[in-house]
């Protein structure tokens, strides 16, 4: 005959040993999901800092080759000049419906058409698409000097994916403006 004290003893491991792996198994799926969402986070970040260096490239593309298309390599331009060395054409300047700054490169469908310069293949390379640059002029009236232009280049970047795009803008205002 076993005692007493034994028989109740019987069915306690297997609840306790259930109990424990129930417990480790939601610590591990935790631990699982956490690392799956840093490393989502990280690929994120990566994308982003990868579009950020395109729209950087495009910026300064632009920005040098506007630069160069003046005579001796130097801003003001010449009257009349609608592309650059490199071919990439500088919009003209359109009153704007509001403020003052140019708007083309607002509208998603300029930066499809000729009105945008797309950087060469493998410039940026582990990018979903080449990053992109508008250079747009703009007029305004400054006191007493009369009027004067600038020019606005704006670069798009797609990073790794084409979800993580960066915008970034130059006001170039050549003299003393």
């Amino acid at each position: 005959m076993v005692p007493i004290s034994l028989q109740r003893r019987r069915g306690f491991v297997l609840p306790t040993a259930l109990i424990f792996l129930i417990i480790m198994t939601l610590v591990g799926i935790t631990a699982i999901r956490r690392a799956t969402s840093e490393e989502k986070i990280s690929g994120n970040i990566r994308a982003q800092n990868l579009a950020f260096q395109a729209a950087e490239a495009a910026l300064r593309f632009c920005q040098k080759d506007l630069e160069n298309t003046g005579p001796n390599g130097r801003l003001p331009l010449d009257t009349g000049v609608a592309v650059t060395v490199s071919s990439i054409p500088i919009l003209p300047y359109v009153a704007p419906t509001s403020g003052s700054l140019p708007e083309t490169w607002k509208d998603r469908t300029n930066w499809t058409t000729a009105t945008s310069f797309t950087l060469p293949a493998n410039t940026v390379i582990n990018v979903a698409a080449q990053p992109q640059c508008m250079i747009e002029e703009w007029v305004f009236v400054k006191a007493g000097a009369g009027v004067k232009k600038a020019y606005l280049i704006t670069a798009r970047g797609v990073g790794a994916v084409d979800t993580s795009v960066v915008w970034l803008q130059a006001t170039i205002r050549p003299g003393t403006i």
